[in-house]
């Protein structure tokens, strides 16, 4: 989970994986779209539960208590079911965050017990970095895939929201990140042969 510490300060921005060195640029979850069918489907249930139940208890005459009873259990169970169905999907997608600092991509996925996921990728080892928006509808909305490549690792993002912002931020950090380890990397050269007596090697760092 990412924790605020201080609002005022994002940079300071704290959360699971996070190194010392590290400073916080943005974060997001998925796409709102994530969520529509779940909460369609949470409707819909709910209408056919009520129906249910208003056409047993309101529209039809049942003297047997045991069968009231029974059928009401029924209902209450099954609503039950379908309310919990529903608060698992919506805390897996509110556990799905993206955190992007000056250094690397984190993508973290959690649920309640089963799952705790957390994969980074460092912005300055990245290869390629890939942006697809396939379809009307991601168009429309501005949501899509990202792919990051890191060598052998590659880090998919999904159901990114307004999609364009994002790919080009994160284009721009990998560029700043990347700049950054070369300036260090000369300084650190220059140290080392001003400390080096001459005539002996000096390995790169």
């Amino acid at each position: 989970m990412v924790i605020a510490r201080d609002c005022s300060r994002l940079s300071n921005l704290d959360f699971q994986g996070k190194d010392a060195g590290e400073t916080f640029q943005f974060q997001f979850h998925q796409h709102w779209i994530r969520m529509l069918w779940p909460v369609a489907k949470l409707l819909l249930w709910n209408t056919v539960v009520f129906g249910i139940g208003y056409s047993i208890f309101f529209m039809t005459f049942i003297e047997d208590d045991l069968t009231r009873r029974l059928a009401l259990s029924l209902l209450t169970l099954f609503f039950v079911l379908v309310y919990f169905e529903f608060l698992v999907r919506f805390y897996r997608y509110l556990l799905y965050v993206v955190v992007v600092t000056d250094k690397k991509v984190h993508r973290i996925k959690k649920t309640l017990i089963t799952l705790d996921d957390h994969l980074s990728v460092d912005l300055w080892m990245m290869q390629d970095i890939e942006k697809s928006q396939n379809g009307i509808m991601q168009n429309l909305l501005r949501f899509g895939t990202i792919i990051l490549e890191v060598q052998e690792t590659v880090m998919r993002l999904h159901f990114v929201p307004n999609i364009a912002s994002k790919y080009e931020q994160i284009m721009y950090l990998r560029e700043q990140a990347r700049a950054k380890m070369g300036y260090f990397g000369g300084e650190a050269r220059r140290e080392l042969e001003k400390k080096e007596p001459l005539g002996t090697k000096v390995t790169a760092i």
